[in-house]
């Protein structure tokens, strides 16, 4: 009865279990093949005379948290023509291999997780390196380019470089490959191994606004449109608001910058998210302390209202309106400002023409953080884009 327990529990379908072993921190079940008749894989006769046996101990997946054991009494098989000495076939364990199929898999599942290697390699009772040896076959890069791609960096500290780029699907929201440098030449190397047909089929690029993505969107993708990437675009105007805050703040006595100092959540919130208290302060901020801080601080505003309208096409007009009011403004921030805009014109009307942006990726950039911190940083960069793409 027990028997059948383990070999339904254990899922060994054709196998018998002869004992089974409970100590205080493992399990240990020894299992044996019935005897049938196997094929010589030399002259290719059949005969099913055993010739010897031999023990091998294999890990399993853990049973109830502790660590489990398959001691399996294997046979060897002998042909009565040859005389080829053969050992007898089993579909739960890999030639030479000192694991269960099943246990790899359960270990492909954790690293999934945001958990380190080691706490994975402690679950599995396994080593740092038995894990660390699957990550390079599960390091696959794409041979196909979705519709849209979303390209952006991340500071991962991976290797010799300090910062990575990733690349998304902006339909399915999902990661497609890591590059290991954001410098032209890694990108360029690695899009060359896509063909020219497969490039023409990415109808939208979403980046940040860095000039050698655009340049790599000119020279590998014909046929897309380049998208600016909203958050990145709107946090240029929101810190030129608080560079400007923080010059009129330098400026103050002691005494007012005690008070001065606390305006900066009122300052870069959107004002519809404020309420009637904090609008009052806000206003007497804008009105008493600085010309330009309150034209900046406007300015902020109608963009966000530009960047949030539903009315797309009146968007654009807006935008166009409003980079030529800064562009003539007296004040040189706004100058600089409405200039970026101006170089990315065409990009960012698209931002408002169409849906995608990469967002997804800020979701993902958190993610990699988690799983920089748990592991204590990494310094094998395929190591570390194997876990990246398999994280959930």
């Amino acid at each position: 009865m027990q028997s059948n327990f383990i070999t339904t529990l254990l899922d060994l379908k054709g196998i018998t279990v002869t004992k089974f072993r409970n100590r205080t921190n493992r399990f240990r079940i020894h299992i044996e093949l019935p005897v049938r008749e196997h094929t010589c894989p030399c002259c290719h006769s059949k005969t099913s005379k055993i010739h010897d046996y031999r023990f091998q101990l294999i890990k399993d997946i853990p049973i109830y948290y502790k660590n489990t054991f398959i001691c399996y009494k294997k046979r060897r098989y002998v042909c009565i023509n040859c005389g080829k000495r053969f050992y007898e076939k089993n579909t739960f364990l890999p030639k030479y291999a000192r694991k269960t199929k099943r246990l790899t898999a359960f270990i492909i599942d954790k690293l999934k997780e945001k958990q380190s290697m080691k706490d994975i390699s402690k679950l599995a009772n396994v080593s740092i390196t038995t894990v660390s040896k699957l990550l390079p076959y599960l390091s696959v890069s794409p041979s196909y380019l979705p519709e849209v791609l979303c390209i952006d960096e991340f500071r991962g500290n991976a290797g010799n470089f300090k910062y990575q780029v990733s690349l998304i699907d902006g339909k399915t929201r999902k990661p497609i490959d890591i590059i290991e440098f954001r410098h032209k030449v890694y990108l360029f190397n690695y899009f060359n191994k896509f063909t020219l047909q497969e490039r023409k089929k990415v109808k939208y690029v979403v980046m940040d606004l860095w000039q050698p993505y655009k340049d790599l969107a000119k020279t590998y993708f014909p046929n897309a449109e380049i998208v600016a990437d909203r958050f990145h675009y709107v946090r240029y105007i929101v810190q030129t608001v608080d560079a400007v805050r923080k010059q009129v703040q330098s400026r103050l006595t002691p005494e007012e910058r005690k008070y001065f100092k606390h305006s900066r959540k009122l300052i870069l919130s959107r004002s519809i998210n404020l309420n009637e208290k904090q609008k009052e302060e806000l206003n007497y901020i804008l009105i008493n302390y600085s010309e330009e801080l309150r034209r900046v601080y406007n300015e902020k505003e109608k963009l966000l209202e530009i960047v949030h309208s539903n009315e797309k096409y009146q968007a654009v007009e807006k935008l166009n309106k409003w980079i030529k009011n800064n562009l003539e403004c007296e004040y040189e921030v706004l100058n600089e400002c409405a200039k970026t805009y101006s170089n990315w014109i065409r990009e960012i009307r698209n931002s408002l023409l169409v849906p995608y942006s990469n967002g997804v990726m800020e979701g993902y950039n958190n993610k990699i953080k988690v799983l920089k911190r748990l592991a204590f940083g990494f310094r094998n960069f395929q190591n570390f884009k194997a876990r990246i793409l398999l994280l959930n």
